[in-house]
C-alpha cells in the first residue's frame, strides 16, 4: 500500500490539516481496493430493436370510455340545443309579401316590399336601397313618403345611408286608400315638407 508520505507532502500542511488528511488515508486503506467491474459492464449498452420498444399510447386506455361518453354528450347536447331553437314558440315570423315596388332614380334604385295590414292596422314595410349617395351634413337624411294624385302627403319614416346598400324598416297607421306611388326625397335638417325627389316609382 502506498504511504501517506508519497501521496502528500507534509510540510506545506498546517498540523490540523495534516491529521485530518491521515485519517482519511488510514480509512481507505482500512477500505481496501475496489471490487472489479463486472463483465456485463464492460460493453457498452446497445440500444434495444424497435420492435423492443412498447409505444406510450397518447391517451391511456382507461380514459378512453370517458372521452367517448364526454364527446357523445357534448354532440347530443348541441343537436338538442339547435332542435329546441328551431322548433322553439318564439320563432321569428317570415316577412310575407303584399306589394313589391320598385323605386328608381338618376344614379340610385330601391325595392319597398309592403306586407299585410296587421290586427293593430299598421302596414309594416321593408326597403333596400342602392346607389344613394351618403349624407355630406351629418343631420341630412332621406325619406319615403306615399304620392296621392302624384304629390307626396304622408312621410312613412326616415334614413341615412352609409355604404352601397342601406336596410330600413318602417310600419305605417294610415289607410292606403288613394296611394297612387311612392317617393324618396332627399331632406335637410329644418326642412318642412318633401325635399327633392331622389327616387320614384
Amino acid at each position: 500500500m502506498t504511504d501517506f508520505r508519497d501521496l502528500v507532502d507534509p510540510d506545506d500542511l498546517s498540523p490540523e490539516e495534516e491529521l485530518r488528511l491521515r485519517r482519511v488515508h488510514e480509512l481507505l486503506v482500512q477500505a481496501g481496493p475496489p471490487p472489479d467491474l463486472p463483465p456485463a459492464l464492460l460493453e457498452p449498452p446497445t440500444r434495444p430493436a424497435a420492435a423492443d420498444v412498447a409505444e406510450f399510447p397518447l391517451h391511456p386506455r382507461g380514459r378512453r370510455p370517458v372521452l367517448a361518453l364526454l364527446a357523445a354528450a357534448l354532440a347530443l347536447a348541441a343537436f338538442g340545443g339547435g332542435y329546441l331553437l328551431g322548433h322553439s314558440k318564439a320563432k321569428p315570423e317570415s316577412f310575407a309579401v303584399a306589394h313589391l315596388v320598385p323605386l328608381h332614380g338618376s344614379s340610385a334604385s330601391a325595392v319597398l316590399k309592403v306586407s299585410y295590414r296587421d290586427a293593430a292596422g299598421n302596414w309594416p314595410m321593408q326597403m333596400q336601397v342602392r346607389g344613394l349617395p351618403e349624407q355630406q351634413n351629418r343631420n341630412a337624411y332621406y325619406e319615403l313618403w306615399v304620392t296621392r294624385s302624384g304629390r307626396p302627403t304622408e312621410a312613412c319614416g326616415q334614413f341615412r345611408v352609409h355604404g352601397k346598400t342601406t336596410n330600413v324598416t318602417f310600419s305605417v297607421p294610415w289607410s292606403a286608400k288613394g296611394v297612387d306611388g311612392w317617393v324618396v326625397t332627399s331632406q335637410l335638417p329644418g326642412q318642412e315638407g318633401p325635399g327633392p325627389v331622389v327616387l320614384r316609382t
